[in-house]
């Protein structure tokens, strides 16, 4: 092997070992979803499925019952795994702090960095990116999100090993209309 093509063989497993301690791994431990306006739409599935020993996909639907054209809101938090409190219960505190979006605004101007990483992820799976109005959906859905594709879209992003979730909450004109919280665990960093 000549000199260059040692030197280009060494910057290869470099780089290959920075990206895997570098790299971020996860796996959904679950996803729970809830309907807390049942006149406005109903869960009709929510599921975790097992795809192979390191890969599996969340799903989700609910369907619309009344069509939703403005004043759509989208809270959401990053949660991370505390210690067991007193009564032996685990609690969930803040890894970042919480955000309240204007949907609508948003897809028009795509100006908040962290709503526009979260909505990445989904890219593909949803039928959620595009602009206001959403009247003619008959449901919104997050369909094969796989942790495998999330894992590759967050590599690089500084979260230690432990379990986190991701709190969120829809409304309309300031009402929760429905909630989801995707759970996780960071494996490898």
């Amino acid at each position: 092997m000549d000199n260059l093509s040692g030197k280009l063989f060494g910057l290869f497993l470099f780089l290959q070992c920075v990206t895997e301690f570098h790299g971020v791994f996860i796996r959904f431990t679950n996803v729970t979803c809830e309907s807390k306006d049942l006149s406005m739409s109903v869960v009709e599935y929510c599921e975790l499925k097992t795809l192979g020993r390191t890969k599996n996909s969340i799903s989700l639907r609910y369907t619309m019952l009344k069509p939703v054209s403005k004043n759509i809101g989208f809270h959401f938090q990053l949660m991370t795994k505390g210690s067991e409190s007193v009564d032996g219960v685990s609690n969930w505190q803040p890894f970042l702090y919480a955000m309240d979006l204007d949907l609508c605004r948003f897809w028009k101007k795509r100006n908040n960095y962290v709503a526009k990483k979260i909505f990445e992820l989904i890219q593909g799976h949803s039928n959620l990116n595009h602009c206001c109005p959403y009247s003619q959906e008959k449901f919104i859905a997050i369909d094969g999100l796989t942790n495998t594709d999330v894992s590759s879209k967050i590599n690089g992003v500084p979260m230690t090993r432990g379990f986190y979730s991701l709190f969120t909450k829809w409304s309309t004109d300031n009402v929760t209309r429905f909630q989801t919280n995707f759970y996780f665990e960071v494996l490898n960093v």
